[in-house]
């Protein structure tokens, strides 16, 4: 594999997961498994987490980031 491919692959494979975790936690707030208060909590220790680790680290934090505005504005993600 070549070295654009791994590159391609990995971003490809981490805006999945970034995807997942958005309607993950829409699913868990909708069904009332958890708050939205609970949901945000868990963000913000992932955030805190992330952000003392290397530039892949704090870039997960910032994609964290932007699930817990839309929990916290109550907005769910698009589907496209």
């Amino acid at each position: 594999m070549t070295e654009n491919n791994f590159e391609l692959e990995t971003q490809s494979s981490a805006i999945a997961a970034f995807t997942l975790a958005q309607f993950a936690f829409w699913a868990l707030i909708e069904s009332g498994v958890i708050s939205t208060e609970k949901a945000s909590d868990m963000l913000t220790q992932g955030i805190a987490a992330h952000s003392k680790g290397d530039l892949a680290n704090q870039q997960a934090g910032q994609m964290l980031q932007t699930i817990l505005d839309m929990v916290q504005r109550d907005q769910r993600p698009p589907a496209n």
